[in-house]
C-alpha cells in the first residue's frame, strides 16, 4: 500500500507539472546614475572612498538608500496599474475579474529586490517571452518617470520659492530712496544672486536626464524556467509515504483491534465450565 501511493503521487505530481504552461523568466537590473551618486555625496569622485561607500549610497545598507525608494515605487499600486493598462493583463490573466486579482496575479509573477551591492533587480515571470521582457523593460520606463516626476516635484518648489523671494526683493528695492544707499547696494547684491539661482532652478526643472542607469538589460529568454518536475514529484513521494505509513499503522490497530473483540468473547466461554465444576 506504502509503495503504491507513493507510485500514485509521484506519476501525479509529474504529469500535472508537465502538462502545466511552461513559463519564461526576464531580469533587469538596476542603479542610481553615477552623476546622481556624487551629487548627492557631495564629491567629485569615488576614489578611494571605496565599493562600501558606494553601496551605502546605492541603498545596500538595510535598502534605505535610493535603492529603497526605488523598490517602494516599483511595487506601488499606481504603478502597477499601468502595467495592467499597458499590456492589457486583466485579458491575459483568466482568473483576474477584477483589478485586484489582476494586481495579485502580477505581484506573484514579479519579484523585485536588492542585491548585496545595491543595485535593484526586477524578474518577471510569464507564459510568453517576449511579454516577459517588454514588462521588465516597462517598470525600467514607468520607474524613470515616477521618479523623474518626484524630482520636478523639487526643482519646481525650488523655482517657486527664487520667484517668491525675487518678488520680495524687488519690493524692497522699489520702495528704497536712496538707491545709492547701503541697503540698497545690499539688495541689488541679492537679487543678483537670486536671479542666477532661478535660472539654475529652472533648467534644472525643464532638463529630462535619466535618474535611474540600467546595468543588465531585460533580454527575450530562450529556454523556459525549470519548473522542479523531478523535486516536487519527490516531495510528493516523501509525502506520500509518511501519509502511507501512517495509514499502515491505523489499518494494523484497527485490526488488531477487532481481533480482540472476536477473541474475549471465545476465552470467557472456555472459562466457563472449569468455574461451574469447582462450584
Amino acid at each position: 500500500m506504502i509503495a503504491f501511493l507513493c507510485i500514485v503521487a509521484m506519476g501525479a505530481t509529474a504529469a500535472i507539472m508537465l502538462t502545466r504552461p511552461r513559463s519564461y523568466q526576464s531580469s533587469v537590473t538596476i542603479v542610481p546614475p553615477l552623476d546622481t551618486i556624487q551629487k548627492d555625496m557631495g564629491i567629485g569622485g569615488l576614489g578611494s572612498m571605496g565599493s562600501s561607500l558606494l553601496r551605502s549610497a546605492i541603498g545596500g545598507m538595510g535598502g534605505t538608500g535610493m535603492a529603497g525608494i526605488y523598490v517602494e515605487i516599483l511595487k506601488s499600486r499606481e504603478l502597477a496599474d499601468s502595467i495592467i493598462d499597458q499590456f492589457h493583463l486583466m485579458e491575459v490573466y483568466d482568473e483576474a475579474e477584477y483589478r485586484a486579482d489582476a494586481r495579485q496575479e502580477l505581484k506573484k509573477n514579479t519579484r523585485i529586490e536588492t542585491t548585496e551591492d545595491g543595485a535593484v533587480k526586477v524578474s518577471v515571470l510569464d507564459r510568453d517571452p517576449n511579454r516577459c521582457a517588454a514588462i521588465a523593460k516597462a517598470y525600467v520606463v514607468e520607474l524613470d518617470r515616477r521618479n523623474k516626476q518626484l524630482s520636478g516635484g523639487q526643482a519646481t518648489s525650488k523655482r517657486v520659492f527664487l520667484e517668491n523671494r525675487l518678488k520680495e526683493v524687488e519690493d524692497r528695492l522699489s520702495k528704497i530712496d536712496n538707491i545709492l544707499s547701503r541697503e540698497a547696494k545690499t539688495q541689488e547684491m541679492l537679487y543678483e544672486l537670486l536671479v542666477q539661482q532661478y535660472e539654475l532652478a529652472k533648467i534644472e526643472e525643464a532638463r529630462s536626464l535619466p535618474t535611474i542607469q540600467v546595468l543588465d538589460e531585460a533580454m527575450i529568454p530562450e529556454v523556459p524556467v525549470d519548473r522542479g518536475t523531478v523535486a516536487k514529484s519527490v516531495l510528493a513521494g516523501i509525502a506520500a509515504f509518511m501519509v502511507g505509513v501512517f495509514l499502515a499503522f491505523a489499518r494494523e490497530y484497527v485490526v488488531q483491534a477487532r481481533r480482540r473483540e472476536v477473541e474475549t468473547p471465545v476465552a470467557s466461554k472456555r472459562q466457563s465450565p472449569g468455574v461451574a465444576a469447582e462450584m
